[in-house]
């Protein structure tokens, strides 16, 4: 088995058994993970077994736990393996975008990332959910996906060993796969596919409510270090400016800027992401830094015109009018790239 298609399905249709059997024709090798779909499945995995490699979850477990069952098998019993793709079961991605992740993986992408192309069909869920997920994960890695949620997606296989490692056993497993990815500085190649909703989405398993408070949990759970080093440095430009008798100067936001770079490199480096190679910590550092000199100049532009205002305001005023701002400059500099 060189190149896998791995194909996480709980409850599925026949949709997976007519994927399974397209793609076969297009020599890959299909491998199915059962995600616990209960004895009354049993038939559709037994029609789709002469396609594919059936492996089971006696119980649901979560879709994130079902691609990671599936990367150990390939790593444990498919030692040929070149690179495998993920498709979801319920007919969603169509055989010809699964080919054309194929072709990129094979001209040296190591992480292919499909962007659906999110027209007026897009069911009201899905669109609300998808358009939340580009801001907050903009936000908190400084990289613009117009489409982060896209369960086709295409890896080398060398890449396993630290999928393996990345937190979430359910939907919040493939964001925080894209965090972790970010943090290690690795390419992400992405490829724009039709976006097909069948019958409204309703196949899909997905809960807009649990599901997406899962994901948003868990990809602020790896990036508390900007959480934590945001609220150091607040504490100590108020303190600075509530015991200090010298008027305003900039150099209390810019020291705690550095000071939060440094903290938030500490953290991310020996705590967070201590199971994987590290590499964004020099980018964190610098666009830390920066951003906070940014708060400097506007906190000063702010308390010379309205001197009246507190610097402890007028930082937060600067902050919260960057985050639109950083977002923009991510998604038109993306578009660039």
């Amino acid at each position: 088995m060189k190149e896998i298609v791995l194909i996480p399905a709980y409850k599925p249709d026949e949709e997976m058994c007519f994927l399974a059997k397209t793609l076969q024709q297009q020599g890959f090798d299909i491998l199915i993970v059962n995600d616990g779909s209960g004895a009354e499945y049993n038939e559709i995995f037994e029609s789709v077994s002469p396609y594919a490699t059936v492996i089971s979850h006696l119980h649901n477990k979560g879709k994130g736990r079902a691609l990671k069952t599936g990367m150990e098998y390939i790593r444990d019993n498919c030692p040929e393996c070149e690179f495998f793709i993920t498709a979801d079961a319920d007919g969603q991605h169509r055989a010809h975008d699964i080919v054309r992740v194929r072709e990129e993986l094979k001209n040296g992408s190591p992480f292919v990332l499909t962007t659906r192309l999110l027209g007026r069909n897009i069911p009201k869920r899905s669109k609300f959910g998808n358009d939340l997920s580009r801001v907050i994960y903009t936000l908190s890695t400084g990289r613009y996906f117009k489409d982060n949620q896209s369960g086709l997606r295409g890896f080398s296989a060398e890449n396993i060993d630290w999928l393996l490692k990345v937190k979430g056993e359910k939907y919040d497993y493939e964001m925080n796969m894209l965090y972790y990815a970010s943090k290690q500085a690795i390419p992400v190649t992405t490829l724009d596919i039709e976006a097909v909703y069948i019958d409204g989405n309703r196949s899909s398993h997905f809960n807009p409510v649990k599901d997406t408070v899962r994901i948003y949990r868990l990809l602020f759970s790896s990036a508390k270090a900007s959480i934590i080093t945001a609220i150091l440095a607040q504490i100590a430009i108020f303190v600075c400016a509530l015991v200090t008798d010298v008027p305003y100067d900039s150099i209390y936001v810019v020291t705690a800027g550095l000071g939060a770079a440094i903290t938030a490199y500490v953290i991310n480096k020996f705590f967070i992401f201590n199971n994987v190679d590290f590499r964004d910590g020099g980018r964190t550092m610098l666009f830390t830094f920066f951003r906070y000199i940014l708060y400097a100049l506007g906190s000063a532009v702010i308390t010379s015109f309205f001197p009246f205002v507190p610097l402890f305001i007028a930082f937060n005023f600067c902050a919260l009018l960057g985050l639109p701002i950083r977002y923009f400059a991510h998604k038109y500099i993306s578009a660039f790239n």
